[in-house]
């Protein structure tokens, strides 16, 4: 029995002797993984699959085009002493495309969804998305897996909740603890405690509260779990997704393929490295790209998360990146530059549709004397109202406080009273909506 043991054990060693090594063990243990997960045939098939010559030239294409995005991740990584393979994490969660489909969607190298975003500090509404700030989302990514290692005192863990969640993991690992407890104590199958110790798990999965009780679970047979263990029956049980292991099974042969120098590409330069510079409130993008010399649309792509062709106005001034070369130009000429109107922060649409106004009423103004007919000014900078008012003049318009408002994308009803301090059933009234349906460009008139 013991011949017939060595000599499987040796057939299985030759058969990964050529795909393994003591590199492939290090990033096994980096990750918290024990080693005879090494042998695993998912993983041989995963790594088979990846370090096809087609697969690494696409990769080595996306790692090649996104340069700068990688390079950012891989120097955030280093310095915060995460292990390598979490680099890979936005190779397979955006291909290191910088870029969201919309406020509510997954956004940002890492995808961070809006409610992850806003838990780790990260604004995200009309003028900036900061998931798209790609030092900033980084940041973030770093404290989210720091946070998981904690919680789980391994790498491993870390990465799989940040793939499926903290509660999915906890509740999977605890679980696979207590069965592998069980298996090797049998005869505690019908105690009480066990009895109980189920109950919460199955209470959690059924109604996802109770989280605390997962950690208590967990704590009380960690010395039972084997990751081994968890995949070998994970099929039939059901810990973890599969979806979520085959995400782990690709960082780690992706970080394997690495270590065989094939991803090329992973030590391209980028163009240039990135500083961060802060910028005074209300300055148009495209006059910041004019001082350093750079193209409109360049400036654009590495500060993505400045959503408008200005800065935000609510803050005194505003982080913005730049070529670290163009540091001494910029530093130079910044204070030539003005902030624009603060009205015109608000929507660049709406000042061109007033423009086109006020010269309106001009004309008109010289066909007949003092008659007002279709008035549409901006108030001052302090108000940054638009005001629309037929047959009246500004001082009456002031002391009705009358605004008007031209819908732009993102905005609701419910937004609008809540700005303006109005009762969403006022709003609708005044200007007879029966639904809260808007169209963007649509006139609100906002009576106070």
């Amino acid at each position: 029995m013991n011949k017939f043991f060595i000599t499987i054990l040796f057939l299985v060693s030759t058969l990964f002797a050529n795909t393994t090594n003591d590199i492939d063990l290090k990033i096994l243990k980096d990750l918290g993984i024990e080693s005879s997960f090494i042998y695993n045939k998912s993983l041989q098939s995963t790594f088979d699959e990846y370090s096809s010559s087609e697969n690494i030239s696409y990769y080595n294409n996306l790692l090649r085009k996104s340069s700068l995005n990688a390079q950012i991740v891989r120097s955030e990584i280093e310095s915060e002493n995460i292990p390598d393979a979490a680099f890979f994490i936005p190779m397979l969660e955006s291909s290191f495309v910088n870029q969201t489909n919309g406020k509510n969607s997954p956004g940002g190298l890492w995808q961070f969804i809006p409610g992850t975003a806003t838990n780790l500090g990260l604004r995200n509404d009309e003028f900036i998305d900061e998931r798209l700030d790609l030092h900033k989302s980084t940041d973030a990514a770093s404290s989210y897996l720091k946070k998981y290692y904690k919680k789980f005192n391994k790498w491993y863990l870390a990465l799989l909740a940040y793939n499926c969640g903290e509660g999915t993991v906890a509740e999977g690992v605890a679980r696979a603890s207590l069965d592998r407890y069980l298996e090797l104590n049998p005869e505690m199958s019908n105690a009480e405690s066990i009895k109980n110790y189920k109950r919460m798990l199955s209470d959690y999965r059924a109604s996802k509260k109770g989280f605390s009780d997962l950690y208590i679970v967990l704590n009380k047979f960690k010395s039972s779990y084997s990751f081994d263990y968890l995949v070998e029956n994970n099929s039939k049980n059901k810990y973890i997704s599969e979806a979520s292991l085959t995400y782990l099974k690709k960082i780690i042969v992706f970080s394997m393929i690495a270590e065989r120098d094939l991803f090329k590409s992973i030590d391209k330069k980028a163009k240039y490295k990135l500083v961060k510079v802060k910028a005074h409130k209300g300055l148009q993008l495209k006059s910041l790209a004019n001082i350093i010399d750079m193209n409109y649309n360049e400036f654009r792509t590495i500060n993505k998360h400045i959503k408008k062709d200005v800065l935000p106005i609510d803050s005194k001034v505003y982080n913005i990146y730049i070529p670290q070369e163009k540091l001494d130009v910029y530093n130079q000429k910044i204070i030539m530059i003005k902030p624009v109107n603060e009205a015109k922060v608000v929507d660049s649409k709406v000042i061109k549709k007033v423009q086109d106004d006020k010269k309106s009423i001009k004309t008109t103004d010289n066909k007949k004397d003092n008659t007002s007919t279709d008035k549409k000014v901006i108030e001052n900078k302090k108000n940054s109202k638009v005001v629309d008012k037929k047959t009246v003049d500004k001082k009456q318009v002031d002391n009705n406080k009358q605004t008007i408002y031209y819908i732009k994308k993102g905005d609701s009803l419910e937004s609008i009273a809540k700005k303006y301090n109005v009762s969403l059933k006022k709003l609708k009234s005044d200007n007879n909506k029966k639904s809260n349906s808007l169209k963007i460009g649509e006139k609100i008139e906002i009576n106070r």
